[in-house]
């Protein structure tokens, strides 16, 4: 995991912030529908629909809250826990209002989705009704990106080979949204910008990688 001083940090907002005003105006529409429609005319089998459906409900806000309430219980991952929820509050509620800012509608209804089973379905991409029909930035891909980098920068004091595995799953994630037709590309990259940056700067606040001091409490009652 390499670290991200706030040269890079302000460099990856910037990037978005770039990224952000284009999608506004317009200027990726046409990219957006020809990646949007390459990947639509693929039809998965039964069985890698529901894969598909797995992996990306792995990124919804419910589940990973709940993967962070259980690091928050354990003690030893218990400031990591407490970050990442946080982090995944702070880019829940990001993303709901920046929607309808944004404004870029959601790709055609997916005939693949109504296929599941009953009962079997996924998040919607936003906390708010009023952003539902919007699409920018990926909800689902900022969280899995926030999870990446927070879990990884832990897992890098330990041993370098498992957090650098942690970044297969944002790929997957927009792969996955992609073949489901959740998301545009554009979409995509968006919450991967966002996450990023979200996450760099709650995890540089809150001193990630700065661990609790467990004893300065009893010392002070002593």
């Amino acid at each position: 995991m390499i670290y991200i001083r706030s040269f890079e940090f302000v460099t990856i907002l910037v990037i978005f912030i770039l990224f952000t005003i284009l999608i506004y105006l317009g200027f990726f529409t046409s990219i957006d529908n020809s990646v949007f429609n390459t990947f639509n005319s693929f039809s998965p089998g039964q069985y890698l629909l529901y894969s598909l459906v797995v992996i990306s409900s792995f990124a919804e806000v419910v589940n990973l809250i709940f993967i962070a309430i259980i690091f928050t219980v354990i003690r030893r991952t218990r400031k990591m826990g407490m970050i990442l929820m946080i982090t995944i509050m702070t880019l829940a509620i990001l993303v709901s209002y920046m929607k309808p800012l944004v404004a870029q509608p959601k790709p055609p209804e997916s005939q693949k989705i109504p296929a599941l089973p009953h009962g079997f379905q996924l998040e919607s991409d936003s906390l708010l009704t009023e952003a539902r029909n919007f699409s920018y930035p990926s909800n689902h891909t900022a969280m899995i990106t926030a999870f990446a980098y927070i879990v990884g920068t832990i897992l890098q004091q330990k041993t370098k080979k498992y957090s650098y595995l942690l970044w297969v799953l944002p790929p997957i994630v927009m792969f996955s949204n992609l073949i489901l037709g959740l998301n545009y590309v554009s979409d995509l990259i968006g919450g991967l910008l966002m996450g990023l940056a979200i996450s760099i700067a709650t995890s540089n606040i809150l001193k990630l990688q700065v661990p609790f001091v467990m004893n300065r409490f009893k010392t002070a009652h002593q």
